[in-house]
C-alpha cells in the first residue's frame, strides 16, 4: 500500500507541474525506447552466457554491487515476461517476450504516432504501461531488489501518463469549445 501511495503522490505531483517544465514527450520515449533495447541486451547476454571459465562473465551497467542493485537478477524473475506470468500467452511462446521488448513497442508506438493526434489511445496505452509499472514497483519492493533500469522505467511511465492525460484533458476541452 506505502508503495502504491508513494506511486499517486508522484503522479499527482507530476500532473500539477507546468508543462514548460516537463520534458518533452518524444525525449521520454527516446529515453525509454533506450533503456528497453540495453534491458534487452543484458537478458541476452545473460542467456546466452557460455560457461567457458576462461571467458569473462557478461556484468550489466545496471549491476552495481556498491549499492546491491542488480538488474540483471530482476530480469530472470518470473515477472520479467509479464505475458506467460499472468497466462496471457503460453509460456515458451513466440510471443512469450521479456517486459524489455513490450516496453520497446510501447516507447516505439508513442515515437510513431508523435504527429498524430490520438490522445485517447495515448492515453490508454500509458494507463497500460503504468499498470504493469505499479504492479513491478510492488513486486521489487517486496522482494527488496533495487533495479535502477526497472524504477526509471517507472517514473518515464508516470511521466508520459501525466502527459497523456493532461492531452486527453486539453483534446476534451477543444471538443467542447467547438460544439458550443
Amino acid at each position: 500500500k506505502a508503495q502504491l501511495a508513494l506511486c499517486l503522490k508522484l503522479l499527482k505531483a507530476t500532473l500539477r507541474t507546468p508543462n514548460y517544465l516537463m520534458p518533452k514527450v518524444s525525449n521520454l520515449a527516446f529515453f525509454g525506447l533506450v533503456l528497453s533495447a540495453y534491458a534487452f541486451y543484458v537478458e541476452y547476454k545473460h542467456e546466452h552466457e557460455s560457461d567457458d571459465p576462461n571467458e569473462e562473465p557478461f556484468v550489466a551497467l545496471c549491476d552495481i554491487e556498491a549499492i546491491s542493485a542488480s538488474c540483471s537478477q530482476v530480469f530472470a524473475l518470473p515477472e520479467g515476461k509479464l505475458l506467460s506470468f499472468f497466462g496471457i500467452v503460453e509460456a515458451g511462446s513466440m510471443l512469450d517476450q521479456p517486459n524489455a521488448v513490450l516496453g520497446a513497442l510501447y516507447y516505439g508506438t508513442i515515437l510513431l504516432t508523435l504527429r498524430k493526434n490520438y490522445p485517447m489511445l495515448k492515453f490508454t496505452m500509458s494507463c497500460m504501461a503504468m499498470s504493469s509499472s505499479i504492479y513491478l514497483a510492488i513486486v521489487l519492493t517486496t522482494l527488496k531488489e533495487l533495479c535502477i533500469l526497472c524504477w526509471t522505467t517507472h517514473i518515464l511511465n508516470t511521466l508520459l501518463l501525466a502527459k497523456f492525460f493532461k492531452g486527453l484533458k486539453q483534446s476534451k476541452s477543444e471538443k467542447t469549445i467547438k460544439s458550443v
